[in-house]
């Protein structure tokens, strides 16, 4: 039976090694999407706007949490101990 410890260690190693590329492939489509809203017709410029924001956003956060993944991994080890 695997520990919490071993989940925990997994999950970080995860979050390494795939979260680099979503949050650039996220940034960069986010940025695609809002260069793109400027040839669509102004009644809906704004709903292209704001998904190209919300996806550039989540690419940022995701790129926040993969760069403090070794703290949070430290972090949730001494509050399980």
């Amino acid at each position: 039976m695997t520990s919490i410890f071993d989940v925990v260690e997994s999950v970080k190693d995860g979050l390494l090694n795939l979260g680099p590329s979503l949050a650039i492939i996220l940034i960069v489509l986010g940025g695609i999407v809002y260069g793109l809203s400027y040839v669509q017709p102004a009644n809906v410029r704004g709903k292209w706007q704001s998904l190209a924001m919300g996806i550039f956003v989540g690419g940022v956060i995701i790129a926040a949490i993969v760069g403090a993944a070794e703290l949070i991994a430290q972090s949730s080890l001494t509050l399980l101990t």
